[in-house]
């Protein structure tokens, strides 16, 4: 039986070893890991920039950091979808040989 993949937790480097040959999937690793990292730094420049009476800046990397969690989050659905295709594409590829074969 196949398992729900938007249930079952997986790491970023269980991804990376699973599937080391797609380009695709490492962009997209390689992309969302920034965004994690770049979330994480902002919340820490907001709070900086607010207790150093920046009221405007806290406010710039607050709305940056919202925008950044959105983007997240979109890239997160991109990489649901590909997670999806790969099946479907080792499928048709481990096929290719066979149909050759029958010509």
């Amino acid at each position: 039986m196949a398992q729900d993949v938007s249930h079952t937790p997986i790491r970023l480097s269980d991804l990376r070893r699973a599937h080391a040959a797609d380009a695709t999937l490492e962009n997209l690793l390689n992309t969302l890991t920034g965004k994690i990292e770049a979330c994480s730094r902002l919340a820490v420049f907001e709070y900086e920039a607010g207790s150093e009476g920046h009221p405007a800046l806290a406010s710039a990397f607050r709305e940056l950091a919202v925008t950044e969690r959105e983007s997240f989050k979109t890239l997160l659905t991109c990489l649901q979808r590909h997670l999806e295709e790969i099946p479907a594409a080792d499928e048709a590829h481990r096929a290719e040989p066979a149909r050759r074969g029958r010509q």
